[in-house]
This record gives structure tokens, C-alpha cells and sequence, in this order.
């Protein structure tokens, strides 16, 4: 009688134990973890700008307000989500990004509004961050007329705003917002981008703006 049971035992345990190898070896099972995400980190942020084609949004300024013509460009600490949402949606309309991969975007949008990434000095390349909180102090107590002023008497140049990379699943797609500001006169856009060849490549537009 003990005999039987421990063949019966065995048997039980054997079979889940089967069960459990086709359910590894399934198709869907393989696929969930292969499109597992691996995490996404600040060095992540910083690396897809220091090796894209073009870190600014457009070349359609002169002189100094052209952010390609300055050898170091003014950003501000704080990333600037606000466009994305909407323009997101409209990069979505194409079929570049998988329902997958939007609903991963989407999430990190939430994310990092909770996280509170600013920008540090010394990680991208012909980048002088300055500190958000501070410009916005000095346009509040100068106002609106002589900001500008103001703002240029500390920081000499105009300054840019980016958004962190939105990745997909793989790392090897992403939407930014990027956009410089010049006095009254400004620019941007919201990109994605495809990594080749280790090098980031501007893939689709949308959302243009200038002032």
C-alpha cells in the first residue's frame, strides 16, 4: 500500500512537473518574456542624447538663437513632459511603435512624473544645465516685459527644454520632445527615434512649433 501511494505521489508530481516544461516552452510564455522590459535608468536618458544625430529640435534659427551654432547650449534641469501626451497619440497613428510598446510609453510617462528626474551638469555633451526653479524665479520677479532681460544678464543665452526619452520595449525606439527658447523667438518638436548602428536616428516628427 505505501508503494502505491509513492508511485501515485510520484506520478502527480511528474505529470505538473510536464506541464510546467509546456508551459515554458509555449509560444506566448517564451514571447511574455522576451518582451519583459529591462529597466530603464538615468544613464539611459543620458546616452541617447550624447549619441543622436542631432540633440537640438530644428535648425531653423540664426546667430544666437540657433542652439547648432552655440559650442555650449543652456538646459534646463527640469524636463518638460507637458507636449507628450498629445503628441504621442499622434506619433501612434503610425505603425512604428507596437500596441505593446505604447502601452509600455504610456506607463513611463506616469512614472516619471512621480519619479522627479532633473537633468544633471557634466553628462551630455555641449550641455550647461541650469536650474529650472531659478529661471523661473527670475521671470516671476521680473515679469513679463523685462524677463528677458533679466534672465539674459545671468545666463547669456537662450536655453533648451527636453523631455527624457520614452522607450520601447527593446531600447531600440523612442519618443523626446525638444524645444529652445530665444527671447520672444522659439522652437520645437516631438521626434521618435530608432537606434542603428549604435547611433540614435531621427525616424518620424510631429507637433512643430516656432514663435
Amino acid at each position: 500500500m505505501l508503494n502505491l501511494r509513492l508511485t501515485s505521489a510520484f506520478a502527480r508530481n511528474a505529470k505538473n512537473a510536464f506541464l510546467l516544461f509546456l508551459l515554458a516552452c509555449s509560444p506566448s510564455f517564451l514571447n511574455a518574456q522576451a518582451a519583459k522590459p529591462s529597466p530603464i535608468t538615468d544613464q539611459d536618458f543620458y546616452d541617447f542624447f550624447n549619441t543622436s544625430d542631432n540633440p537640438y529640435p530644428v535648425s531653423a534659427m540664426i546667430g544666437q538663437c540657433n542652439p547648432d551654432s552655440l559650442k555650449t547650449c543652456n538646459l534646463i534641469s527640469t524636463p518638460e513632459y507637458g507636449v507628450l501626451q498629445e503628441d504621442t497619440t499622434q506619433i501612434f497613428q503610425d505603425t512604428l511603435f507596437s500596441i505593446a510598446d505604447r502601452a509600455y510609453i504610456r506607463q513611463q510617462c506616469i512614472n516619471l512624473r512621480k519619479r522627479q528626474f532633473q537633468w544633471k551638469n557634466g553628462m551630455l555633451k555641449g550641455i550647461k544645465v541650469i536650474d529650472g526653479a531659478r529661471v523661473r524665479q527670475v521671470f516671476d520677479s521680473a515679469g513679463a516685459d523685462s524677463g528677458w532681460t533679466a534672465y539674459y544678464h545671468i545666463f547669456r543665452q537662450g536655453y533648451n527644454k527636453f523631455s527624457v526619452p520614452l522607450f520601447s520595449l527593446d531600447k531600440t525606439k523612442c519618443i523626446v520632445y525638444r524645444g529652445f527658447e530665444c527671447g520672444h523667438t522659439g522652437i520645437g518638436n516631438t521626434n521618435a527615434f530608432v537606434k542603428r548602428n549604435n547611433k540614435w536616428v531621427l525616424a518620424l516628427s510631429c507637433g512643430p512649433w516656432v514663435h
